[in-house]
């Protein structure tokens, strides 16, 4: 678990844009995805591509087209504000 954690850790913070749309997710709670591009200042399409790519990894979770953190990216979401 720990490492899945580092691994997506990594995922996250490697790119400005995924750590931005996990900070959105974790401050608003469960938003559309045209509110998270918005919030956020990133294009529509390339947040749908990270929310994507997030879902595969299991760090968020849709329905209905409302997007919302799982348990494991809240856990990136808090360890992200620790080290901010």
């Amino acid at each position: 678990m720990a490492d899945d954690l580092a691994a997506n850790m990594g995922f996250i913070t490697g790119n400005k844009q995924r750590e931005r749309v996990v900070q959105i997710l974790g401050t608003k709670g469960k938003i559309a995805a045209d509110k998270v591009s918005k919030f956020g200042h990133i294009p529509a399409p390339i947040v749908g591509k990270i929310l994507a790519e997030m879902a595969e990894r299991g760090l968020v979770s849709e329905e209905n087209g409302i997007w919302g953190l799982t348990e494991a990216g809240a856990e990136i979401e808090k360890e992200i504000k620790k080290r901010g």
